[in-house]
């Protein structure tokens, strides 16, 4: 069907799944801020605050996309099946619920209701990032054109969302007063994601960085996601650190079969918590060749860096950064290490400048309709006859 030309009709048109970025991002900037090793007297309140907005953007931007599906069913299913980010960004909305949960647990530690609200919550989202990792890939591969040129690093995202889950698991374990009888499910199907997502993850870097090497022109409509990369491995290696302290607290109390027992606890908890360590150094590689590309892309564009134009896709750098970032913050309290202390903490300051950057930039953007596809903003066509 024709874009409707009203504006707010036509906003909600092309209110695509890339709006679901935001709430991505800002919710593990508030997990990062609430963790960090150098905490002053405000700066729970500021990750509170972040929490609640990345709450508030979730459930209207959540509210803004049904609408779009009720009043525009075709056109939101033709975009689904035909475009890959489309398809894809679509896994940033369970990616944000997990992370919103996990800050239920971490706020609200000791707080018996919380914590099974938080719980249960998590079962949810477990669910959706389950659907997710299943069914985006699969209409990507079965309904969307096919070679590796189709395959941009957003095509990550859903394997990001099921990597997320199983952090959730582990933080919920890790910091829960719950016995060891809920824990432990939650500690074996994360283990199970982890496997699924680390495994897709490295097949899928693979055919996006032989794209990379076989790519003849750069494509600057794209560079913001090449941090995606970084994202996977982020997750990763904080799933793996924070699933170990899980196994340290749970297993003992448990004491089932060979696998479930104290004397099998520490051994599964060092291999785990070491394994989260090579898979940040993994995720170091990808952060900075993600920048190095990105700036590159981005310099060697006709006009250069004057000519760079904001889109939602930039907010692809803040997530992948921010899980990278809230590893960091994870090996500096598993190994007491001063130097992963500061270095999360130098990250978390460009991630901030960087957020508020991209915030500004959106509020701009929103403002001015650009964003939406407005060509002429928000000024209602002095016809009548428009379609809604």
């Amino acid at each position: 069907m024709d874009a409707p030309s009203h504006p707010l009709s036509r906003a909600i048109y092309n209110f695509t799944s890339s709006w679901f970025l935001i709430p991505q991002g800002t919710s593990i900037l508030a997990v990062i801020l609430h963790q960090l090793h150098y905490q002053f007297s405000a700066l729970p309140t500021l990750a509170k605050i972040v929490w609640i907005y990345a709450i508030v953007l979730l459930s209207l931007f959540l509210a803004i996309y049904i609408t779009r599906i009720v009043l525009y069913r075709r056109h939101v299913t033709h975009e689904i099946r035909h475009n890959v980010v489309e398809a894809s960004c679509l896994a940033s909305a369970p990616i944000a619920f997990t992370c919103i949960i996990q800050m239920i647990t971490l706020q609200y530690k000791g707080h018996p209701g919380a914590e099974l609200t938080a719980y249960v919550l998590w079962w949810i989202s477990t669910f959706l990032s389950i659907c997710t990792v299943i069914g985006v890939p699969y209409s990507q591969l079965k309904m969307q054109p096919s070679g590796i040129e189709h395959m941009p690093p957003s095509f990550l995202l859903p394997v990001i969302s099921i990597l997320t889950s199983a952090a959730g698991g582990g933080v919920i374990s890790s910091n829960s007063t719950f016995s060891a009888r809920l824990k432990i499910p939650a500690i074996i199907v994360s283990y199970m994601e982890l496997g699924a997502g680390i495994g897709l993850a490295t097949c899928i870097d693979a055919c996006i960085v032989y794209h990379h090497f076989d790519r003849k022109y750069p494509r600057y409509s794209e560079a913001y996601q090449d941090m995606v990369l970084c994202g996977p491995f982020g997750q990763a290696s904080f799933a793996l650190q924070i699933l170990g302290s899980a196994v340290s607290s749970s297993f003992g109390s448990y004491e089932r079969g060979t696998l479930l027992t104290e004397a099998a606890a520490g051994p599964i908890a060092a291999v785990s918590e070491f394994a989260g360590v090579l898979a940040w150094g993994f995720g170091t590689f990808w952060w900075i060749l993600a920048i190095l590309s990105i700036v590159y892309t981005l310099k060697v564009q006709s006009g250069g860096f004057r000519n760079v134009a904001f889109s939602l896709s930039a907010w692809s750098l803040i997530f992948p950064w921010g899980v990278y970032n809230n590893a960091a913050v994870q090996l500096g309290k598993l190994m007491d290490a001063p130097a992963f202390d500061v270095w999360s903490t130098v990250l978390l300051l460009m991630l901030l400048v960087l957020w508020v950057l991209l915030n500004g930039l959106t509020i701009k953007g929103i403002v001015t309709g650009k964003l939406f596809g407005l060509e002429r903003g928000w000024r209602v066509p002095k016809s009548e006859g428009q379609t809604v």
